[in-house]
């Protein structure tokens, strides 16, 4: 028996809000669940990829917890999501050009270029382009 996929679920302010930003890292709707009251989504099933390779997230409305309380637990501040893409410069002027304000991309000692860039409820989010991976 083995792990076959892993899937983050983010507590999220507005889920809407997140599902425009995540749609410029690739991902689109693929299930959501509506509330009773207001019709807004209260969570939602994210996926980007191709059949060979999917990559899910999930968003839940966080039921009230503002953005500044959660970025003053320890395990919040401990998180980070790394995705790799096929270009780098390309995702971060689209990040960049949509008013995300991503960090400087940089180039790591094995070649990587990679950027942080933190999504609407301050998850932080390394965007890296590996040339390989270093054997040691």
């Amino acid at each position: 028996m083995m792990i076959t996929a892993a899937t983050p679920l983010l507590n999220v302010a507005e889920i809407n809000r997140s599902i425009g930003f995540y749609r410029f890292l690739g991902f689109e709707v693929v299930a959501r669940t509506l509330s009773d009251q207001d019709d807004e989504p209260v969570w939602a099933m994210l996926e980007a990829g191709d059949a060979g390779a999917k990559i899910r997230l999930m968003l839940a409305a966080h039921g009230g917890v503002s953005h500044e309380e959660r970025r003053m637990r320890p395990s919040f501040a401990g998180l980070v999501w790394y995705l790799e893409c096929n270009d780098v410069d390309v995702m971060f002027d689209a990040l960049n050009d949509a008013g995300f304000k991503p960090e400087p991309v940089t180039e790591l000692e094995d070649g990587t270029h990679q950027f942080f860039i933190r999504d609407p409820d301050g998850y932080k989010i390394a965007v890296t382009e590996p040339t390989g991976y270093a054997v040691g």
